[in-house]
């Protein structure tokens, strides 16, 4: 018999903390990929320009060069896109007591929002980290309670809060 997960409601402060979370890693992750898209434009501007002016030995690699450069970039153009993709549906999740993507998660070790991977950021005065539904740290912590420990890579990390 499958477990019954029991939904809870987010009070106001939990959904405007949440919100902005959300909000700042989309910003994070939208200007990553629109840095990447302009490098894009750039090398296949060289590359055309490269291949109109006429080519040599030289030149020749200078085109396979800027195409490589392209060809590299697309994997993590499409990997910040799909993470756009994800939070901008984040909050069709249904909240529940058990840890789950879409959480907030409050530890003894760091405040942390599952979802996708960012760097560090600060929202009103505290510092969480992204982490992405494939990390260490989520696997041990998926389905667990507020006031559960968890055991990752040597570290143990108490549950404190969640939402």
């Amino acid at each position: 018999m499958p477990l019954a997960h029991n939904n809870m409601e987010l009070t106001r402060t939990q959904q405007a903390t949440k919100d902005a979370i959300v909000k700042q890693i989309t910003k994070m992750k939208q200007e990553s990929l629109d840095n990447i898209m302009k490098m894009q434009r750039m090398d296949n501007q060289e590359a055309k320009k490269e291949t109109e002016d006429g080519m040599n030995m030289f030149e020749d690699g200078k085109v396979d060069q800027a195409r490589n450069r392209v060809t590299a970039r697309s994997s993590v153009a499409d990997a910040l896109a799909q993470d756009i993709n994800l939070l901008k549906g984040i909050n069709t999740i249904t909240p529940t007591e058990e840890i789950q993507m879409g959480d907030v998660v409050h530890t003894d070790k760091g405040k942390f929002f599952v979802a996708c991977a960012s760097d560090a950021f600060t929202i009103e005065g505290e510092k969480y980290i992204g982490i992405s539904t494939e990390s260490p740290l989520f696997r041990a912590l998926l389905g667990k309670h507020d006031g559960d420990t968890v055991t990752v890579n040597g570290n143990d990390f108490k549950l404190k809060k969640s939402f």
